[in-house]
């Protein structure tokens, strides 16, 4: 009996295991922590200034930063700078939103988040700057050296202040929906191993409990 019970302990130890860590939630908690910049502007004529509009120039957005595709003319550019004057990312975008006539008028920019961001800088076509947001307010990196968890700061989105540390997986998942999809299947086919033989013995031990107790052996008459 001892050894059906390891049996089922290991069996359901791997479903557990391949069925959450192969699973779409998990996936959505690793990305956890993702944000975006969406910058508030206004374009006038080749000028690029803060939407008045707007008590903040811009917002966080909890989504993972995507690159404009951009297919009318020379794209715009901008550039998020960290706390220690340093370039950390430079994307584009299209001023005039697919419409070569636009010459005035509100317009939304998104960028990556940095979590030690200082500002971002927007440029035109011809490397002019036209404008500079300071972002510091979104920021809780302070890049001194010193691992800080308690404001949020980790390997993640400060790694200039905290060293990663290895994560120890008996198997990595790799190579996307085919092994995810695979794993998932074997979960579902151990899962119903471990319903099977749960039953089985169950029903063994019922079994066992509702047999009637054995009779006690009949003494033979004695010969005269």
């Amino acid at each position: 009996m001892n050894s059906a019970r390891k049996i089922i302990l290991s069996i359901v130890t791997l479903f557990l295991f391949f069925g959450v860590f192969s699973s779409p939630v998990f996936a959505a908690a690793q990305d956890e922590g993702k944000y975006t910049y969406l910058f508030h502007l206004y374009y006038d004529n080749g000028r690029l200034v803060a939407d008045r509009d707007f008590e903040f120039k811009y917002d966080l957005i909890a989504e993972e930063f995507v690159p404009e595709t951009i297919t009318i003319g020379s794209p715009y550019r901008g550039e998020v700078i960290s706390i220690k004057n340093v370039v950390e990312a430079t994307f584009q975008f299209d001023i005039k939103r697919n419409d070569p006539t636009f010459t005035k008028g509100k317009i939304s920019i998104k960028g990556p988040y940095f979590a030690d961001a200082s500002e971002t800088k927007f440029y035109n076509d011809r490397g002019q700057l036209l404008l500079t947001l300071n972002v510091g307010g979104s920021s809780f990196c302070n890049d001194a050296g010193i691992c800080n968890k308690d404001v949020g700061e980790d390997s993640n989105n400060c790694p200039a202040d905290c060293k990663s540390e290895p994560i120890a997986s008996p198997l990595p998942i790799k190579g996307g929906g085919l092994l995810r999809g695979i794993l998932i299947a074997l979960g579902v086919v151990i899962a119903a191993v471990v319903i099977w033989v749960s039953r089985a013995i169950i029903k063994k031990r019922k079994i066992g409990a509702d047999l009637p107790p054995p009779l006690p052996p009949s003494n033979p008459p004695a010969i005269q």
